[in-house]
């Protein structure tokens, strides 16, 4: 790059105006002002620095353009092996965002009440020392269930720091919105189904498709999932590149996505009714024998016998007295009917080959006079009502269509389905999983390549010694690890006993009871596998007191009021708490309307760290630059919990904070080095080149059919469940929910309704077949311009995508009298917010379709009637976060509810002309590079 001479205040100038073009394609050099040699204070100096973005979850790596300290220029890394030099949206947006007039670069107090938007710039040490005031003194008066914290809402790094944080205070309380709202319930029910991955495109665990060179997938099954806008860049374009090679794709959604305009057959589902469709797969397959046989025989639970009373699989000793079972007593023996005999045998673990009977899936037989099913007989028996026209008719399809689909999905030799976020946010949060996974299950589409479903990592190995585990209590048992409680499903009650004993007893018992009282969990215990709390019950504490009343909230990310359901419900309960700490690097209209004090973070330009996986590498995020006093996204609840301590004398309440993260900067970067195997920080970014990226061979990370290894106990490895087998029927959901098995081990929870072990059918509870009053059911997604609730700041990003916008069909926007880009009212039995109607025959018609929106200008000083913003367009004043609920996860109504649609007049503090996005335009270039602040 050519260097030129420019004046300070024209560089400046022009990396304004550059830092925007950039943020479109366009190149700072073709941006500069040429000026006088003689007004020239200093030449410039270009260095490209490799990083990775962080405008979404998929984190693709980056070349950072920067001059004079300034980044310019952002653009793909043509080395990544799936987004290869690609870059979206999103992460170009980074440089408004990282120079954006709206960043928060020192700790800010409140100066005047909430919601006046006044603010007092604040030391670092003054601000710790006020939270800690703050906290110390609640608790004390109070007690730890006083203090609570939450993330999530976009741009957050701090997961396992806000699951931590409350523990080292002695409290239970902790949420994030994105926890059973977004791919916990995927997440967790493949760990409940198998021990194994799940089927999420856009939290990286699908990775074997993306494999282009040497793909061996026929079909892929996007359910949900929409790569083409939520992952642009990856997996996205990984898509893309598998259809250019005639991979064959089946999209399900209510929205006619770019992925479902690429399609070779599109289900536009009736919102919320995927289960009804997930059952007519079954049924189909199940009927005209399409599923993998021997698959479902021997490696999945299908042909166990069910006791009617206790809802789980009959153990061979149950039935037969003088049964003596060969397999280790971790290894049960179950009963099948033997399809030579009829009768009921033993069904002993083995290989296939050595089996002793030949396992009917579908029977039903009576012993002692008690009539048992199959779990496979059962699944058939739930899925018979839901033939292709009755499912075409309660799911608004085609029955043709449904059909295609079945035939396409079970006619490849290699298929997988991709599960994406829109179950999350309904009553059926984990009934679309065991769904999605069942289906992947009995057609044999698991650890094979081309298949969604394969374990890979370092952490699975290609010819195990060992039959395989799982860990619960935190991400793959890092909790139960930590603090003593939860069992290894797969270890026998001896050894989990002997496991548990070798614990400190105090910290078990502190962590037991934490677990015990943690707000909603005796009813949806599945949130025990990240240790959240249930969002509902949180806010029902806060305004009520019981069972204990939350007094002071540390949150860790985000807009609150755009990610929260029924947005007004927690504006409304504000008041009730005492404090309000923040950290991110905006403020929003969260901050703005609740916080008291607001901790400055790094945005990802700024922020060291590891990337997530593409394939077999890992990647850096990089410290590009760093402007004013923002610190990595760990650091203020080390620091908050390090002054705590001071003011009670060294002691804390609760738990050591083993993921609280690191208290310096330098800790942090070291980390960071470690974990891509260089000696230290400097090391790493002095060579970037010799570490970066970080790549595992290819034989030591892609496994397939681990589970047919023989292990030291003499049989074959099986899955990380108690029967060894992929449990379509997945017995794990019956115990969890009478004793909080494993989470809770060696404590119980009590007991709640049965969760179901299969995929069930469950109506909306807002169901447009009976709603004259709000006639339309409203679903939503993302757009490809931003993540979340982040980035509404970017300027060519809101010119491109201004304000909310509703997808309406032509017809139904015609007998409403509604044309295109018309502005109307869109209302729920829980609010009202206003859209511009984008008519399109890609939705039903009566359905309707938005993104999940706010806008954060309305507390723009030159607004006459100034508010914090987020009302006027967020869809999450219209949804619903009360019961029902999913029964595993506690999910809400996120989509598939109703709402009635009007002609109305834009709102008149909502900015829609490119002219009036000109306050985001970056101003902060010249702001001074700071060092580390501890």
């Amino acid at each position: 790059m050519q260097e030129r001479n420019l004046t300070r205040r024209s560089f400046v100038q022009a990396a304004t105006l550059a830092g925007a073009a950039a943020a479109i394609g366009v190149s700072m050099p073709n941006a500069l002002v040429e000026t006088e040699p003689a007004y020239a204070d200093e030449p410039v100096e270009t260095k490209v620095v490799k990083t990775s973005c962080h405008g979404c979850i998929q984190m693709c790596p980056v070349r950072a353009y920067i001059e004079n300290g300034v980044v310019v220029k952002l653009e793909g890394n043509p080395d990544a092996p799936v987004s290869r030099g690609s870059l979206c949206l999103k992460g170009l947006n980074q440089l408004h965002t990282m120079y954006s007039p709206r960043r928060v670069l020192h700790p800010l107090k409140r100066a005047g009440q909430r919601g006046e938007n006044k603010w007092e710039v604040i030391s670092w040490d003054e601000a710790l020392d006020l939270a800690a005031e703050q906290i110390t003194s609640t608790i004390d008066k109070y007690g730890p269930y006083s203090f609570f914290a939450s993330v999530g809402g976009g741009g957050s790094y701090s997961f396992m720091e806000a699951m931590t944080l409350p523990m080292a205070f002695g409290s239970p309380t902790v949420f994030e919105p994105g926890c059973a709202q977004c791919y916990l319930p995927r997440y967790a029910m493949a760990k409940y189904m198998y021990g194994g991955n799940d089927q999420s495109v856009a939290d990286n665990a699908v990775q074997e498709i993306f494999k282009v060179e040497d793909n061996k997938a026929d079909t892929v099954v996007l359910w949900g999932a929409q790569p083409s806008v939520s992952q642009t860049a990856e997996s996205g374009r990984g898509m893309a590149e598998l259809r250019a090679q005639g991979v064959k794709t089946i999209v399900v959604d209510p929205n006619f996505s770019p992925d479902a305009q690429k399609a070779d057959v599109w289900l536009p589902v009736r919102p919320g009714t995927d289960t009804g469709l997930l059952l007519c797969w079954f049924r189909y397959i199940f009927e005209n024998k399409l599923y993998n046989e021997e698959f479902t025989k021997f490696w999945t639970n299908l042909p166990f016998l069910i006791d009617p009373d206790t809802k789980l699989p009959v153990k061979a000793e149950e039935l037969f007295e003088d049964f003596v079972s060969p397999t280790p007593e971790n290894t049960p023996a179950y009963v099948c009917v033997d399809a030579a005999s009829g009768e009921p045998k033993p069904f002993v673990f083995s290989l296939p080959e050595n089996a002793d009977v030949d396992p009917e899936i579908f029977a039903t037989v009576e012993i002692d006079g008690k009539q048992y099913k199959s779990a496979g007989q059962i699944y058939k028996e739930e899925a018979e009502p839901w033939t292709l026209e009755h499912t075409a008719e309660n799911c608004w399809l085609q029955a043709d269509k449904i059909e295609e689909a079945v035939k396409l999905y079970t006619g490849a030799s290699v298929a997988g389905i991709v599960n994406g976020v829109a179950s999350d946010m309904t009553e059926s949060a984990s009934q679309v999983p065991l769904g999605c996974m069942g289906l992947d299950a009995i057609m044999g589409y698991v650890d094979i390549p081309g298949c969604t479903m394969t374990q890979y990592g370092t952490g699975v190995v290609a010819n195990p010694t060992s039959r395989p585990v799982t860990y619960h209590n935190g991400f793959d048992g890092m909790f139960s690890d930590m603090y003593g409680c939860g069992a290894v499903v797969g270890l026998s009650d001896e050894e989990n006993a002997e496991r548990i004993a070798s614990f400190d007893p105090a910290v078990q018992e502190q962590f037991g009871r934490l677990l015990l009282d943690r707000l909603g969990m005796k009813d949806h215990k599945g949130l025990y596998t990240w240790c959240h709390s249930h969002i509902p019950t949180v806010r029902e504490a806060i305004a009520t007191g019981e069972p204990f009343k939350p007094r002071v909230w540390f949150d860790m990310s985000g807009n609150k009021l755009a990610m929260l359901g029924n947005a007004k419900s927690w504006y409304d309960v504000f008041p009730e708490i005492d404090f309000i700490i923040g950290q991110y690097p905006m403020l929003t209209s969260f901050h703005v309307e609740a916080a008291d004090l607001v901790f400055p973070v790094r945005e990802w330009l700024e922020e060291p760290m590891v990337n997530m996986t593409q394939l077999n590498t890992s990647w850096l995020q990089n410290e590009c630059v760093h402007i004013g006093e923002t610190v990595s996204h760990s650091i203020p609840a080390a620091q908050v919990i390090a002054r705590c301590k001071e003011k009670w004398g060294g002691t804390m309440p609760g738990l050591t904070p083993g993921y609280i993260g690191s208290a310096t900067e330098a800790e942090v970067k070291e980390s960071v080095a470690a974990t891509l195997q260089a000696p230290s920080w400097e090391e790493l970014i002095n060579n970037t080149d010799k570490y970066v990226p970080c790549v595992i061979p290819p034989e030591d990370y892609w496994h397939y059919k681990q589970y047919e290894t023989i292990v030291d106990d003499g049989l074959p490895a099986g899955f990380g469940t108690e029967s060894r087998k992929f449990e379509v029927y997945c017995t794990l959901l019956l115990k969890m929910a009478r004793t909080g098995y494993p989470f809770c081990y060696p404590y119980e929870q009590e007991a709640c309704a049965d969760y179901s072990p299969i995929c069930t059918y469950i109506e909306p509870a807002e169901s447009p077949l009976d709603d004259d009053e709000y006639p339309f059911v409203l679903t939503s997604g993302r757009v490809p311009y931003f993540h979340h609730g982040t980035m509404r700041h970017a300027a060519f990003a809101r010119e491109l995508f201004p304000t909310a916008e509703i997808r309406i069909n032509t017809r139904t926007a015609a007998e409403l009298g509604i044309s295109h880009m018309d502005w109307v009212k869109v209302s729920s039995r829980r609010g009202e917010v206003h859209a511009r109607a984008y008519l399109t025959e890609g939705v039903a018609p009566r359905t309707v379709w938005m993104e999940r929106f706010w806008n954060p200008e309305c507390y723009d000083e030159s607004q006459p009637n100034k508010t914090a913003g987020w009302r006027e367009c967020n869809v999450n004043v219209l949804t619903k976060n009360d019961a029902p609920f999913n029964e595993v996860f506690g999910s809400y109504t996120n989509r598939g509810f109703t709402v009635k649609i009007e002609k109305s007049e834009k709102p008149s503090n909502v900015w829609v002309e490119p002219h009036e996005f000109e306050p985001f335009m970056p101003t902060l270039q010249s702001e001074p590079q700071t060092k580390d602040v501890f």
